[in-house]
């Protein structure tokens, strides 16, 4: 495993709260642990007798995301994004029903979602017809601008 990977893990690792990752592969062993007190990776790596082709670094979840992008894309499937940082909610009040389910159809300019930021409730509206196929974030998950909150297949 070259050092350019190594640090790539390390990187990768800082930005997340794993606590400790190993990877093993045909040139070598390395185990990545945030010290406790610290908050710091300490590497460890031990190298065989015969090193050979690196293994591939994990994917980062920026990099899922994008894979994700890309094949919803490809399938004729829209992403509904949040409009601002806050909180997400499925319904109106605990009580209600949620304003859609995975496989409900929608029309443009259905609310599918709210979300709340600094005590003002902001509905999320549909902006295609079509069907919802994937719901990614849970009922009272914060939200950041711009994160997907729907997959939606688009009706022809």
């Amino acid at each position: 495993m070259e050092i350019k990977d190594i640090k790539a893990i390390y990187k990768f690792l800082r930005e997340t709260d794993i606590v400790e990752f190993e990877i093993e592969g045909a040139d070598g062993k390395l185990r990545l642990k945030r010290g406790v007190a610290a908050g710091v990776a300490q590497p460890v790596f031990q190298a065989p007798a015969a090193a050979l082709a690196p293994a591939p670094a994990p994917k980062s979840a920026n990099e899922i995301k994008k894979e994700e992008a890309e094949r919803a894309k490809a399938e004729n499937i829209k992403i509904v994004t949040s409009p601002m940082v806050g909180t997400y909610y499925r319904s109106a009040s605990p009580e209600a029903q949620p304003f859609v389910e995975i496989g409900s159809v929608v029309k443009s300019g259905q609310t599918l979602c709210i979300i709340e930021a600094m005590k003002l409730m902001n509905e999320v509206e549909c902006e295609y017809n079509g069907k919802v196929v994937q719901i990614l974030v849970d009922n009272g998950q914060p939200v950041e601008y711009g994160e997907p909150l729907f997959h939606i297949e688009v009706s022809r």
